[in-house]
């Protein structure tokens, strides 16, 4: 995050509506009809006109645009915001980097230069575990190295040029999350070893490397390696939302790196991933081994489907979110069909963005968001909610206070800020995109950012009386749990008494017990009902059952 609560994100974009999932029209359109171009045009627009998103979002057939539309700044324009008919414009992509990344190893790998089985120990033999840590643990996030973009610290230098062995230093010191293999989470410090080991290699800078065997090898001119922003290059800033949109500042592209440094626009990002699925860069082989699921997670890239179980749709998909860019590629190889989205200013659900573009290119009607009105809220309605709160998934605290007869945030060595209520508890704070959505009866709120979402628990609590489920209970439901009509894997686990959700790629959320065998996560709409006897959950959101098998 940034301005507010500095804290950065290279990881995946979290989604605050996580288990959401469409219908699937049985007879997808080969291009999207004027009644849904119009429909997609208009909410577009509505997002634009309340502040919520400016960038390019383009929906391909193979390597034809069936829809683009670019929106940026403007403060001429009667809303702040102007169609723009550059089709071109170059975004920082964040993690759609370690896409790319993967796909340099594998082709380090074909050359016989590396193996999915060669020791991080050959390269950096200080890192810990580095005798036990695979170049395959790397890329599918089970090295167990922590994750350096999580520690406090980062943001006291992601804006500053430190070079390789800083970056080194700083992985070397930390201590190990978990055994290599014993279990995936998301570490972007294994990508930026994995571009280190590429530069060990191939003797030169990983931004050249890109060049040569990306860039310049299939014609993809407006892919590279980042660096300071050049507008007359077609290069956009990233923005947050003060009232109307302004600049954010600029990190050093070095700190990033292979996990996250890239620029590139929709048409290169659309014709890169046909490319990689028609096996032009990796072989056939490579491509099988890169998108097979390990622990939920893929070699660099991580499986998503889109429709019912009778007519589902299965993809492949990577996100990113750096600076103020919020980034979504996703490719759907049976309808050879591509849904990019690249915002370089975001306060909305991008999951619910892209989910309406997919929608649109199955002729499905699409619902104009809608926006409610600010309330206010009296000092004694606030006064529950003041106090210190903390996150299992996010570095800094926050502490909720009243001022003046507001209520205001502030994180750990940051200045306050202020929130603006809304029905239902939820609070803004506009100038820097966060939405917090409180829930009174469990003292806890979710804080959302750029589709980015974190669980926060108010610190010494008074636990309200309630269920209490045994431990052993507790464990009969630890697992990770599919099925074939649901396009994520849910974890469950279970610490000192309490039961942990985390669907791929997401935040944890918790759970808390209504009965021995019902559980809710009253933020995002969620209730779980287990029935360890059957190894199985039913999961219901937004009024949908979804039954889901232990694996």
């Amino acid at each position: 995050m940034h301005s507010a609560i500095n804290y950065a994100l290279l990881s995946l974009a979290a989604i605050a509506s996580p288990l959401a999932m469409a219908e699937v029209d049985k007879k997808p359109a080969e291009q999207l009809s004027p009644q849904s171009t119009q429909q997609l045009n208009q909410y577009f627009q509505t997002l634009a006109d309340n502040g919520r998103f400016i960038g390019t979002a383009a929906v391909y057939h193979d390597t034809q645009p069936l829809y683009q539309i670019t929106i940026q700044p403007d403060n001429k324009g009667k809303h702040g915001w102007s169609l723009t008919s550059n089709q071109d414009l170059k975004y920082k992509i964040g993690s759609i980097s370690k896409t790319y990344t993967s796909t340099i190893i594998f082709q380090l790998i074909e050359e016989g230069k590396l193996t999915l089985d060669t020791k991080l120990s050959k390269f950096y033999p200080k890192v810990k575990n580095a005798d036990k840590i695979t170049i395959k643990h790397l890329l599918n996030h089970q090295s167990g190295i922590f994750n350096y973009t999580n520690e406090p610290g980062f943001i006291d230098y992601v804006y500053l040029a430190k070079d390789k062995d800083f970056l080194l230093a700083k992985i070397e010191s930390f201590d190990s999350d978990f055994e290599p293999g014993e279990k995936a989470e998301y570490s972007n410090s294994g990508y930026l070893l994995l571009g280190f080991i590429a530069e060990d290699i191939e003797k030169k800078p990983f931004a050249e490397i890109v060049e040569q065997r990306i860039s310049k090898a299939y014609n993809l001119k407006d892919t590279y390696y980042g660096d300071d922003i050049k507008e007359r290059n077609g290069e956009v800033h990233s923005y947050e939302y003060k009232g109307r949109w302004g600049k954010m500042a600029q990190w050093n592209m070095n700190i990033p790196g292979a996990a996250g440094a890239l620029v590139s626009n929709a048409d290169d990002l659309n014709q890169f991933i046909n490319l990689l699925f028609d096996g032009k860069i990796i072989s056939k082989d490579s491509l099988q081994t890169m998108t097979t699921m390990d622990m939920n997670y893929g070699l660099g890239i991580f499986e998503t489907s889109y429709g019912s179980e009778d007519n589902k749709l299965k993809g492949y998909w990577h996100n990113g979110g750096i600076e103020g860019f919020r980034t979504h590629l996703a490719y759907y190889p049976e309808k050879d069909l591509s849904v990019v989205l690249l915002s370089n200013g975001l306060r909305y659900d991008m999951r619910e963005i892209y989910e309406a573009m997919l929608d649109a290119y199955h002729g499905q009607e699409i619902e104009e968001p809608t926006f409610p009105e600010s309330i206010e809220l009296s000092k004694e309605q606030l006064q529950p909610l003041v106090g210190n709160y903390s996150s299992d998934t996010f570095p800094l605290e926050i502490e909720l206070s009243i001022k003046n007869g507001q209520l205001y945030a502030q994180a750990t060595g940051q200045g306050a800020f202020p929130l603006t209520a809304y029905p239902d508890d939820k609070f803004e704070y506009i100038e820097a995109g966060i939405e917090l959505r409180y829930d009174r009866d469990n003292e806890q709120f979710l804080l959302i950012q750029g589709g980015q979402g974190y669980a926060f628990n108010k610190q010494g609590a008074t636990k309200k009386k309630g269920f209490e489920v045994p431990q052993a209970v507790l464990e009969q439901y630890v697992g990770v749990y599919g099925a074939d009509d649901f396009p994520l894997d849910l974890e469950i686990r279970a610490r000192e008494g309490n039961l942990y959700g985390q669907a791929t790629g997401q935040s944890e959320f918790p759970l808390t017990a209504e009965s021995e065998t019902r559980f809710r996560f009253k933020l995002a709409g969620i209730v779980i009902n287990f029935e360890a006897d059957k190894n199985q959950l039913t999961i219901t959101q937004h009024g949908k059952d979804t039954v889901l098998a232990k694996k």
